[in-house]
């Protein structure tokens, strides 16, 4: 902690340099200072982190000192030293931010134990802020996301909140997007998970600088491969920020090879208020990708058309459901057949006219097509959506004949995307197989497997089960068995040692589970491979 004296009187700093060792005491002794105009001068050059002040001094006296220390947001602590046992000096003083009031000449054991005291609270205060500093990004998404999951507060708490947490928002209206960046096909990305945080740093770092001219704006990593932008402007800045967002897809694009499109919402009354509607809107917006496909940006005001249109008609409509495509995007025929049936019975219950069942049924089936696009973008919607098959669909006669040509074009489509993931990510399978059977023998998980291939732990269990029929953690069971196996016909290793050397820390559950796989015991299969 560095220390420094301001006092006019020159035998004071000398007295307290020779009486107290402040090396020993955890101190850096500063050059004094003769008044508070020297003083405050020094303070700017030599950045003390404590200040003994005499309280009357000529040009600059002490408590006039500590205003401007005040003013100036200095992380200062100060002892005043008086020659005044006056209870008014020693009011002001505290108020002004001294950590003590202390009499001259000061008892020197009485002052050591005072500075002891403020260096204690000074270290525990430089913890706790290192300690924030670490943990300030978590801090505030974790607020960010409480706000988008509908947590409410009030307008001056969220400044205040905004405030502390360096956030830049203010109070009032806003624009909220939702930007999802996705790998460019003919720009493979094989990053590891450090290189990618690295990338998401980028793609925050590009949106910083694109949108520079927002001044109130905050930008941050809210899942897998999706970022959300907030920024206060009203109705009059749309333009301007529709030019700005444009620009920024573009900028993603060009340096980043990435595809980048956004999803934006309305103009929102306050993020305190209502921040979660917004992102949600933001979100339906950003599902338009489907049908502008990527380096979009998409407001959701611009689809209000779609909307009016809707209602114009009196047509309630069936909405186009988020369990069909979540059926081809998680490879699920179960619930792609579930979809089918819920959606016929929706048709059947509400007796629209025909034409409307068919127009319905389209516009669902062209929501499947776009979701295999997506998937598989060398694939196009109009390969998978052919005039022929629009024909089968309008030519039906009966609500079963439509729905049997539901299922027969949904079950092509499903084929098509287990094909294509199968013969495009077998790669992925083989490098997961490839890491099993060399760490088997530790304590492997699913989620350190899926950070060995850089995909998220969910999607890889869909793709390994998609690809090779089993689930991983039978596959890792096969794979340790197998070995347990050849070591037991070939060495001489007791079963707690096998057990060890294929992954399995507990000898009983690795007898247990041989003999339900195998029908026989470690010690048993040994015995039977050994016989003639």
């Amino acid at each position: 902690m560095k220390i420094m004296v301001i006092d006019d009187e020159e035998i004071v700093p000398r007295a307290l340099r020779a009486l107290i060792n402040w090396e020993e005491h955890g101190f850096v002794w500063l050059p004094a200072a003769e008044n508070g105009i020297e003083g405050l001068a020094f303070i700017h050059k030599n950045e003390p982190d404590l200040i003994l002040v005499d309280c009357q001094m000529p040009g600059m006296d002490g408590l006039q000192l500590l205003e401007e220390v005040g003013k100036r947001n200095l992380p200062i602590k100060a002892v005043i030293l008086s020659g005044h046992d006056e209870f008014a000096y020693a009011q002001k003083a505290i108020k002004l931010g001294a950590s003590d009031y202390l009499l001259k000449p000061p008892d020197i054991d009485q002052l050591l134990k005072v500075l002891l005291q403020i260096k204690r609270e000074w270290e525990e205060e430089k913890k706790l802020k290192n300690q924030l500093k670490e943990n300030l990004p978590l801090i505030v998404y974790r607020f960010m996301l409480s706000l988008l999951e509908g947590a409410k507060i009030n307008a001056q708490s969220f400044v205040e909140k905004s405030s502390f947490l360096q956030i830049g928002l203010k109070e009032g209206a806003y624009v909220l997007a939702v930007l999802e960046v996705e790998e460019d096909p003919d720009h493979p990305k094989p990053y590891s998970y450090e290189d990618q945080q690295l990338m998401n740093f980028a793609i925050i770092n590009i949106a910083e600088e694109t949108l520079a001219c927002w001044k109130h704006k905050f930008i941050f990593h809210e899942a897998h491969q999706r970022f959300v932008i907030v920024i206060n402007g009203s109705t009059s800045d749309k333009e301007q920020l529709r030019t700005d967002l444009l620009l920024l897809v573009g900028n993603l694009r060009r340096t980043l090879h990435y595809y980048a499109t956004l999803g934006v919402s309305r103009i929102g009354a306050s993020l305190n208020i209502d921040a979660k509607a917004s992102f949600e809107s933001a979100k339906t917006a950003l599902e338009y990708k489907y049908y502008t496909g990527p380096n979009e940006v998409i407001w959701l005001d611009d689809l209000e058309w779609e909307h009016a249109d809707a209602v114009e008609k009196s047509i309630a409509f069936y909405p186009i459901d988020e369990d069909l495509r979540l059926a081809f995007k998680v490879g699920n025929p179960a619930q792609l057949r579930d979809w089918t049936t819920s959606f016929v019975t929706h048709l059947k219950e509400r007796d629209y006219p025909v034409q409307v069942t068919k127009s319905m049924t389209l516009q669902n089936m062209s929501s499947a097509a776009h979701v295999l696009v997506e998937m598989h973008p060398r694939l196009t919607a109009e390969e998978l959506l052919t005039t022929d098959q629009i024909s089968r669909f309008i030519e039906v006669a009966s609500l079963e004949q439509l729905e049997d040509e539901i299922w027969l074009y949904l079950e092509r489509l499903f084929i098509i995307t287990v094909d294509l993931r199968k013969a495009g990510k077998n790669a992925v399978v083989e490098k997961t197989k490839h890491f099993i059977r060399d760490n088997y023998h530790l304590s492997i998980t699913l989620e350190s497997i899926a950070k060995e291939v850089y995909l998220s732990p969910v999607y890889l269990s869909f793709l390994f089960k998609q690809v090779e029929g089993v689930n991983m953690s039978d596959y890792i069971m096969e794979v340790r068995l197998e070995q347990a196996k050849q070591l037991l016909k070939g060495s001489n290793l007791k079963t707690y040692e096998i057990a060890m050397k294929t992954g399995y820390t507990d000898e009983k559950y690795f007898s247990r589970l041989f003999k339900k796989r195998l029908g026989l015991t470690p010690s048993d299969f040994r015995k039977q491979s050994a016989a003639p």
